[in-house]
């Protein structure tokens, strides 16, 4: 019976014993192999915040929104997936020579600016030269320097290549700008326009042209990448005017064809993979100096479109739409005052053409009258010189029958 008894409390003990080895040889691998702490990275800079080190601007002039979604425009299409891009963006009138290009740089209408001619002088401010006044230096690639030497102004460095293709342009830019790294700068491929021009808008060598532009549009992306400089950069790829099939009906879409034309930005302070309500091109000068930290063009008409940038510390995404709205509550007056004019400006025109239709009128009523008296004197004169001729030929005739009396009483005499 005891002996039982302490074999149940042995037993008992070894259970116990067992218990407590393997609770210890849990917490013993626990205390050797601490669970690994999760990796501390640095804070990722926040893009609302981040700053513009360099600004990019790719003009694909002549090419409308319409024929480039006609053609194959694969960078284009990448970066609407990592900017923002305007639903439509309108031009200006005209659209001819440099005037929608100098409009897009100044933020000026092409009446405010002036240069409506190659030849003209350009009378409003570009953003580029709002860079250059605060010692930034920038970059011009273009064509001919006769035909962009008056939008010159403003540029650090030019590189104009005579007749050259956008592959040539995109050479001697791509040149300049590794050399001379410059903070903003604007790229100009006509090669499209010159193919719609002398090809045909819509022609198959315009609509190459147009992916053309796009390959080279990638050649800079591909430079600030290897650069390290893609996420700094400000890029903005647009176009100044598009160009429409010339018809003697303008119909609503030939005008779009050439009103409407591609707008996109990405960068730092850009909302990602957005496409924003319509704007204008000279809404793009304005935007730019409002990221980059300047103030805007003296001349400029535009307005910023703070529905493309990302809410910060200072501004949530309310007071962003609350200033875009705002801005364009100020257009709608402004346009109410244009329309108000152009009204008054009708009217006035209606009065001058009603009195010119009634000085008009008058002097056909003058008219007729003078006409219905020269007739009258004509008819008067023809049966004037009816009675002077009938009055001869009696007088010639009564002569005759005198002659016939007095040569017949004469010749009775012999």
């Amino acid at each position: 019976m005891k002996y039982g008894s302490m074999n149940s409390k042995t037993k008992l003990i070894l259970w116990f014993c067992l218990l407590l080895a393997l609770l210890i040889s849990m917490a013993v691998p626990a205390v050797a192999n601490p669970e690994p702490q999760p990796e501390v990275k640095p804070p990722v800079e926040d893009k609302a915040t981040r700053p513009i080190k360099h600004v990019l601007v790719i003009v694909m002039s002549g090419v409308s929104m319409d024929a480039l979604l006609h053609t194959y425009t694969p960078t284009f299409n990448e970066l609407i997936k990592e900017g923002v891009r305007v639903e439509q963006s309108s031009g200006v009138y005209p659209t001819k020579g440099p005037s929608a290009l100098a409009s897009l740089i100044t933020g000026a209408n092409p009446e405010r600016h002036g240069l409506l001619k190659p030849s003209q002088k350009l009378n409003a401010e570009s953003v580029f030269q709002v860079w250059q006044s605060r010692g930034l230096v920038t970059l011009l690639a273009a064509g001919p320097e006769e035909e962009f030497a008056p939008l010159s102004g403003g540029f650090t460095h030019k590189a104009f290549v005579a007749g050259g293709t956008d592959k040539a342009i995109t050479d001697r830019g791509l040149e300049l700008w590794k050399n001379a790294k410059p903070f903003a700068t604007l790229v100009v491929l006509s090669q499209a326009e010159k193919e719609a021009k002398t090809k045909g808008p819509y022609s198959q060598d315009h609509l190459k042209a147009i992916t053309e532009s796009d390959q080279q549009a990638a050649r800079w992306i591909r430079m600030l990448k290897e650069a390290g400089l893609y996420d700094d950069t400000l890029t903005v790829i647009v176009s100044d005017y598009g160009l429409a099939p010339r018809s003697q009906e303008r119909t609503m879409q030939n005008i779009d064809r050439e009103l409407i034309v591609p707008l996109l930005m990405r960068g730092p302070r850009l909302k990602t993979g957005v496409t924003i309500p319509p704007a204008r091109t000279i809404d793009v000068a304005a935007t730019l100096a409002q990221l980059t930290g300047n103030r805007v063009p003296a001349q400029s008409e535009g307005a910023v479109l703070w529905n493309a940038f990302l809410p910060n510390a200072e501004l949530n995404q309310e007071s962003l739409y609350e200033k875009r709205v705002n801005d364009l509550a100020l257009q709608n007056l402004n346009l109410a005052r244009e329309a108000y004019q152009l009204a008054e400006d009708k009217i006035n025109i209606n009065g001058r053409i009603d009195d010119l239709q009634e000085q008009k009128q008058q002097m056909q009523n003058f008219t007729e009258e003078k006409e219905q008296t020269i007739s009258s004197l004509e008819r008067k004169v023809t049966w004037q010189r009816y009675l002077i001729g009938a009055i001869v030929l009696l007088a010639l005739l009564g002569f005759l029958v005198e002659y016939w009396l007095l040569r017949k009483r004469f010749l009775l005499f012999d």
